[in-house]
């Protein structure tokens, strides 16, 4: 920020700003160590993780399914660095019940937990997070709380009583000090005894003579405001309109020191800081600092009340970043007086879609999502939870934008988080607004910042990685066989060292990471290693995490006698006919494999969402692929096995595409994996003839596409 204009107003000093990123730029002692500690705080990248859940509420026996999102902090885009995201289910008391660690591309992992015998009737904990969110106290991973019944325990569950009891009434006046003989801004939040929010409920705020200086009216989520001056020797109370007729005492102020508020005028915010008669003479002189930073850079002014007790300094909306910023105010020695959050929404760029439309096909039903917006050049990604109209079991606090763009920046629980984000307006923007002044200091603690800075402990994973140690194995060079994500690697060991690394390995589960060692004449032989993997266990998240329960509004009742499945179920089709579909994909399968030489693999629904590309698959069966450094589309492609025909070391086979012959290999790049039927690996050519000596490969699709374009 740099000062621009100077206007003296009745003991109002009106400051008009100009956001500069300041790094580096700092011209005292005291900006460098606060920019220092900044930029050695921020410097290492961060990522978030959002979860999205398919239910909140489960019954024994279900499938808890999700998709994990990664994203990098600050540019909100796909974090790509990491392959590795661990999730675990923990109870109550901590204890981890399920876990699992599931591969990530282009950001996104998906996964399934069954909710099995471990899990009796109540509230558990999800976690989703990734190895080097461990290095951060910022809440960056994904938290939410589920809800798991029991039928066979519990067959009544009652709704949670929206009776009122204790209620917990917090006032927080903005920036976080009530300073006596100043106008000050208080936030209001009142809370049942399940944490929510009270709506709609009244308060006044009495003077020591019980007369009204002004009122409030909570709103949704139970949260309000309201301005007054508080006076020395003046004792304050708020009587609430609930049915016991609560009546609680506000803190007293403080003397001397320092508050603010925050006015958005749409095009532009005022950042408004008072003193009173007390302290002014003590800091008319001395030097604030104005910081305004996103977590990735600071920026920075100095304000200077002299003989003002107010100071309005005037921003514009265009110089905040997009999303949160955190406003802080420092005294001369660096020490954060104030601080207050604002977000701004311009920038934030969501998705349009049109209205959906169904279509029945037979036994299924194919639902269209129509979007202008959608780059098909771009990796897109579209995760559903399909659930009954009207259903209970789904009631998450969070949705996509709130995660990413608010929950990692705040330290407390949000209740109803994707309110904010959804249809957005000016009634929004402002209660939006009104819960960040509650919210107190930022997630990014000044302590933290100052004095211990994180560290890169725990590094990206992008997959398993291996030490081999070599016990009487004389060979120097071993082959690491390709699995379904991964392709063939080889390592040698060098002179004089007796273990030999890798890393990179995307094994799925149950898929075994077989290895060999080369002799001289390329002969496989089974070495003798001792083989340690990391990671070998699945790493703990011990950090401090705010999130909310839920709060039961249905009850639940389960009657032991009554069918799982209604009557209608009696309507489906018969055995005989499904018999009958199963029976001529067997005779399908048969006649392929009659016609045809060697070994073939008919794809399913799984492999076709599950496999990486050709080439991979390929590699899996044990084909030789290297790629052209130079040109990432040039590939080659190499059968393994030597066959009676070959001559010199071409061993390239022959490929056909739905029957016809492939002569440029970088068309298999651009298999939809999707789209395949069946593939037929022929490593011996029989019955290909000369041409066929290296062997051949038979590709045949569901359904032909332009190669070059995407096929649904």
């Amino acid at each position: 920020m740099k000062n621009s204009t100077f206007q003296k107003h009745n003991s109002v000093l009106l400051v008009f700003f100009s956001l500069v990123f300041l790094f580096g730029n700092s011209q005292t002692p005291n900006e460098d160590v606060l920019f220092e500690a900044y930029k050695n705080y921020s410097k290492l990248p961060r990522e978030t993780a959002y979860g999205h859940l398919n239910k909140s509420t489960l019954i024994k026996g279900e499938s808890l399914g999700f998709s994990i999102y990664l994203f990098d902090k600050y540019t909100k885009k796909s974090s790509i660095q990491t392959k590795n995201v661990y999730c675990t289910i923990q109870n109550r008391s901590g204890k981890v019940l399920k876990k699992q660690m599931i591969l990530a591309e282009n950001g996104v992992a998906s996964g399934i937990i069954e909710i099995d015998s471990l899990f009796t009737s109540g509230n558990y904990v999800f976690k989703a997070y990734t190895n080097w969110m461990r290095n951060f106290e910022e809440q960056n991973f994904y938290v939410q709380h589920i809800k798991v019944i029991n039928p066979d325990e519990d067959s009544f569950i009652e709704a949670d009583d929206d009776e009122l009891f204790d209620l917990d009434a917090q006032f927080l006046p903005e920036g976080g000090h009530l300073l006596l003989n100043a106008k000050n801004t208080v936030g209001v939040v009142i809370k049942d005894d399940y944490g929510f929010g009270v709506p709609l409920l009244k308060g006044k705020v009495l003077d020591s003579n019980r007369n009204e200086i002004t009122n409030f009216e909570t709103n949704i989520h139970g949260i309000s405001k309201f301005e007054f001056t508080p006076l020395a020797r003046t004792v304050y109370t708020v009587t609430l309109s609930d049915e016991e007729q609560t009546e609680i005492t506000l803190d007293i102020g403080d003397s001397r020191g320092v508050n603010m508020t925050l006015q958005d005028l749409n095009d532009k915010v005022a950042l408004v800081f008072r003193t009173n008669a007390n302290t002014l003479p003590e800091i008319a002189n001395k030097t604030f600092k104005l910081t305004v930073g996103d977590g990735s850079q600071l920026n920075a002014s100095d304000i200077t009340f002299k003989d003002n007790t107010e100071i309005k300094a005037f921003v514009s909306h265009q110089d905040f970043t997009t999303g949160i910023n955190i406003i802080t105010l420092f005294d001369e020695n660096n020490t954060p007086v104030l601080e207050r959050l604002y977000f701004k929404h311009d920038g934030i760029n969501s998705l349009v879609t049109g209205v959906p439309s169904v279509e029945k096909l037979n036994d299924s039903l194919m639902i269209s999502i129509p979007s202008a917006s959608i780059n098909s050049k771009l990796f897109n990604n579209l995760s559903i939870s399909v659930l009954p109209s009207g259903t209970k079991s789904y009631n998450h606090h969070h949705n996509i934008f709130s995660y990413t763009f608010l929950q990692p920046y705040v330290k407390g629980r949000i209740e109803n988080a994707r309110y904010y984000y959804t249809n957005v307006d000016r009634k929004k923007k402002a209660e939006l607004d009104n819960l960040l002044m509650t919210q107190g200091w930022s997630s990014y603690d000044w302590t933290t910042i100052f004095n211990n800075p994180p560290t890169n402990q725990y590094e990206f994973e992008d997959g398993i990685s291996i030490n081999a140690n070599l016990n009487n194995t004389k060979g120097d060079t071993f082959l690491i066989y390709p699995l379904q994500n991964s392709p063939t690697v080889t390592a040698t060991v060098k002179n004089g060292e007796n273990s030999f690394s890798a890393r990179g390995f995307l094994p799925l589960e149950n898929e075994s990471l077989k290895i060999g060692m080369l002799d001289k004449q390329n002969r496989v032989h089974k070495p003798n290693l001792y083989v340690q993997f990391s990671p070998m266990v699945i790493p703990n998240l011990e950090h401090n995490y705010a999130s909310l329960n839920y709060k039961n509004n249905s009850t639940f009742r389960y009657d032991a006698s009554l069918p799982l499945l209604d009557e209608s179920w009696n309507k489906i089709e018969t055995l005989d006919t499904v018999l009958l579909s199963a029976n001529k994909e067997k005779e399908r399968i048969e006649k392929i494999k009659r016609l045809n030489h060697g070994t073939l693999t008919v794809f399913n629904d799984l492999q076709r969402q599950t496999a990486k590309d050709f080439p991979t698959f390929l590699s899996s069966k044990g084909y030789v692929i290297t790629r052209n450094l130079y040109d990432p589309r040039a590939i080659t492609i190499k059968n393994s096995k030597r066959t009676t025909l070959t001559e010199g070391d071409s061993r390239t086979p022959i490929i056909y595409l739905n029957d016809q012959i492939v002569y440029d290999t970088s068309i298999l790049l651009d298999i939809d994996m999707r789209t395949l039927d069946y593939v037929i690996i022929n490593q011996s050519g029989l019955g290909e003839g000369n041409r066929g000596s290296d062997g051949a490969i038979k590709i045949n699709q569901l359904y032909a596409c332009n190669q070059r374009q995407f096929c649904f």
